[in-house]
């Protein structure tokens, strides 16, 4: 929870903490209004846990937006299946 709240407040977002809950707000408005995104993580056993991301408020697209870089600062810590880290590698990218 603190390593997802302190990339947030990189991202210049309002953090608020409660119990295994987290509720981040832009503090500018968009096209919809400010973007809100739920977070609330969920202990699968005591080494694995569950985070579960969902916009709660605003424009989708600035909500992709910020999913995608909030998972690029999270890869060391995003269990990923052997199976997708092997399409990742054999994925071209676009443009190529």
């Amino acid at each position: 929870m603190e390593r997802m709240g302190e990339t947030a407040k990189a991202s210049g977002l309002i953090v608020h903490t409660r119990n295994f809950k987290m509720r981040l707000e832009g503090p500018t408005s968009g096209k919809t209004g400010n973007l809100a995104v739920a977070i609330e993580v969920f202990e699968v056993v005591p080494s694995l846990y569950m985070v579960d991301v969902r916009k709660a408020f605003g424009d989708t697209l600035e909500y992709h937006k910020f999913y995608k870089s909030f998972c690029a600062y999270l890869t060391d810590i995003i269990w990923i299946t052997p199976a997708e880290a092997e399409n990742k590698q054999t994925m071209p990218l676009l443009g190529q």
